[in-house]
């Protein structure tokens, strides 16, 4: 994703300002991002209430597929830091979170807006113009999305971008939130490498 220029995503912005069923989602998202932003120390009760909101994002039912839920805690107590969790951790959530990146970036997202991006696989199709399993699984390529989202934030035309999506929505987002949605709304039309 290296080779992705930060004005080829920021010229898609338009998408931002279609009414279109995204805007539904503000509510809940408010209130999720909300749910973990006062919390200095996370619990397991946290870590359970956060996984199954997460998954109400999600088109399948949570199953806890490992009891690694102590070990989950700490490392969601660690995703709150502004430095990124290691491959293993990821490994370590994805295991106990229907092993899927894709519910584990939700729910690193809702913990920690500033750092984590939301990754699935409209914004993997954006980005690759495909979002199959292997690639959406994939903890490499979600580091450099999320490397990405930070070069795009970056760029000196984003943040009236951002700004104006703020608007949109009614409340404060981070910079990482507004990129996503970007992708996510935009997915139908895959950028060209």
């Amino acid at each position: 994703m290296d080779k992705i220029s930060t004005k080829k995503i920021l010229e898609r912005s338009t998408c931002l300002e279609v009414d279109n069923h995204e805007d539904r989602y503000n509510k809940s998202y408010y209130h999720f991002v909300n749910y973990f932003s006062g919390k200095d120390e996370l619990t397991e009760q946290d870590l359970v209430v956060g996984a199954n909101f997460t998954y109400g994002w999600m088109p399948t039912i949570l199953n806890f597929k490992s009891d690694e839920f102590a070990a989950a805690v700490s490392i969601l107590n660690e995703a709150k830091r502004p430095e990124r969790i290691s491959n293993e951790n990821i490994q370590t959530l994805k295991r106990l979170v229907n092993n899927s990146l894709v519910g584990v970036s939700k729910l690193l997202h809702f913990v920690n807006p500033e750092v984590y991006a939301i990754w699935d696989s409209r914004v993997c199709n954006f980005l690759t113009g495909k979002s199959y399993k292997q690639k959406v699984e994939n903890i490499e390529l979600f580091w450099s999305y999320l490397d990405l989202c930070k070069r795009v934030s970056s760029d000196p035309e984003f943040n009236a971008i951002h700004e104006k999506h703020i608007g949109k929505t009614g409340f404060q987002i981070t910079p990482m939130r507004t990129v996503e949605q970007i992708m996510f709304i935009c997915s139908n039309e895959p950028l060209v490498l």
